[in-house]
């Protein structure tokens, strides 16, 4: 894990110091995650993730915390999850990327570190996968159809989208058994060599979404189409572990 900038830290150790004044032992864990966890944190761009896990989450408990939200959004910090021990426990199935995520990118701050032990079933992972990646791609078509074909707007429509997306295809490789990256183009990378893909779409989506490239307007639908094949042969591949997966 990279070293946070100075401020960042500040940051993060105020933080928790407002979340232990306000649960006290209700508190059972504090835990970063995301970005500021791992190696892809830019300071003054990225979100602070936090996951506040409470003996009990009430309406009362999230009515303490209301006060400081706008206060938080302007340091950068995401409004934070709050859930118990028993909701995680139950949600696995359910919610399998996000704590896998989580569990591979996090920093415990206080109390015990509730994600050391977690245990997802790749049937659950693959089903989550294949729904996300099938829905997205359902919006994809209907946002589509809501930008007129106007180049500015499919732009931005598949640099938006594309995080998502990725995220979803490192799971996938996680699926065949790999170790998935972390870094945009190694993940792009090894879905091409694991399911024998181009992702080139994808690939150039990334390099605009950086400002590194700049298409002409008539370029931006022959990259939207060939961005929703990839995504289309992405869900193919989803189904296909169904029946590799035991």
């Amino acid at each position: 894990m990279r070293r946070l900038d100075t401020r960042t830290e500040q940051v993060i150790e105020k933080f928790a110091h407002e979340i232990q004044t306000l649960y006290g032992d209700d508190l059972v864990s504090l835990i970063l995650y995301g970005s500021a966890a791992g190696t892809d944190f830019v300071p003054d761009r990225s979100d602070l993730n936090f996951l506040v896990v409470l003996k009990s989450v009430t309406p009362e408990a999230l009515r303490r915390a209301m006060p400081l939200v706008r206060a938080w959004h302007r340091q950068r910090i995401a409004t934070p999850l709050f859930v118990d021990p028993e909701f995680l426990k139950n949600s696995l199935d359910v919610f399998p990327i996000e704590f896998l995520d989580m569990h591979e990118q996090h920093r415990l701050l206080v109390g015990t570190d509730i994600l050391l032990e977690l245990k997802i079933s790749p049937k659950n992972l693959r089903l989550q996968c294949e729904e996300e990646l099938k829905g997205k791609l359902l919006n994809l078509r209907r946002a589509y159809l809501e930008t007129a074909g106007r180049a500015e707007a499919l732009e931005e429509l598949m640099t938006h989208s594309l995080k998502s997306f990725l995220t979803i295809t490192r799971h996938l490789v996680r699926l065949k058994g790999l170790r998935p990256a972390h870094e945009f183009l190694e993940i792009l990378a090894q879905a091409e060599e694991t399911f024998g893909l181009s992702l080139e779409a994808m690939r150039t989506v990334h390099s605009i979404r950086l400002g590194a490239v700049r298409l002409e307007k008539s370029e931006i639908q022959k990259l939207f189409d060939r961005y929703v094949a990839e995504i289309e042969q992405l869900a193919a591949c989803a189904n296909t572990i169904l029946k590799e997966t035991p």
